[in-house]
């Protein structure tokens, strides 16, 4: 959801915040000046066009994350678990997924993520995964209309690419991430515009999570905008049936406005929660 979309009243209640308002305009310099434009340009064509020392500064980044992430949550502190489940989601090039095992490394990781040839990122250590799964998270079409797959399927514009199995549903895991962003030359149909695309995402790997989590498990999402209505939203919804942080990493992080909701002792059995997995 784009900032032009959230209903005025949250427009008029956050900008009313002398610290919102000075960031707004911090903000919008930024944007006035065509040099960050090109800076960003430069950023993205370095992961367009990665080489290996690129690919492996990417991974490197995502473990310090990863890293920065499990010390300030706590989240891989899974004491009493003698070989914990973990599930990353859009894994590539798979930092948090080599976190989780240098913590924990009698874990059990599957992971599903991108394959290359649709733009995803090159997965840097395959052995430490126990299953990976090359293939479009959203495109698992029986999470999200069971009951209905088949009179979905056929009046849909990406029917052939759907999958209709439903891997990993029958393990249960300790911790789940769901890493997934939008990719800039990930072929797409027309449908699926760039403002639509990452809370069709991120709503994808929320039932697929939620489908195959412990009770009281946890999960890791990687959102952006945390002023955005959308998102305030997604954090209130959790925050009804899980213990929710938010973690922005400083330093890769800094001028980004992506950050993780961190929410652990999910509590299944909550309405809020089963709504969510029925979605």
């Amino acid at each position: 959801m784009e900032a032009s979309e959230d209903p005025q009243p949250w427009k008029d209640y956050i900008s009313s915040d002398l610290l919102f308002q000075e960031l707004a305009r911090l903000k919008e310099e930024g944007r006035s000046n065509t040099a960050g434009d090109e800076f960003f340009k430069k950023r993205w064509d370095c992961v367009v066009k990665a080489n290996h020392r690129a690919r492996l500064g990417l991974y490197r980044m995502t473990q310090e994350v990863g890293d920065g992430l499990a010390s300030a949550t706590g989240l891989l502190d899974l004491y009493g678990t003698s070989s914990p489940r973990i599930l990353d989601l859009c894994m590539a090039p798979g930092g948090f997924s080599m976190t989780s095992k240098k913590r924990l490394p009698r874990s059990i990781i599957d992971a599903i993520t991108l394959p290359t040839e649709l733009g995803g990122h090159q997965v840097m250590s395959p052995e430490i995964f126990n299953e990976i799964i090359y293939a479009e998270i959203t495109m698992f079409a029986q999470e999200l209309v069971l009951g209905e797959a088949d009179r979905y399927l056929s009046a849909h514009p990406d029917s052939a690419k759907f999958h209709t199995t439903r891997p990993y549903l029958e393990n249960k895991y300790d911790v789940v991430f769901c890493g997934g962003t939008v990719c800039k030359d990930h072929p797409r149909e027309e449908y699926r515009s760039v403002d639509c695309e990452a809370p069709r995402l991120w709503a994808s790997e929320l039932v697929f999570t939620l489908n195959r989590l412990k009770p009281s498990g946890s999960l890791v999402l990687l959102l952006h905008r945390v002023q955005s209505w959308s998102t305030v939203c997604l954090i209130h919804a959790f925050s009804q049936f899980s213990d929710v942080q938010l973690f922005k990493h400083p330093k890769f992080h800094s001028i980004k406005s992506s950050f993780y909701l961190v929410a652990k002792n999910i509590d299944l059995e909550h309405e809020t929660a089963k709504t969510s997995i029925h979605y």
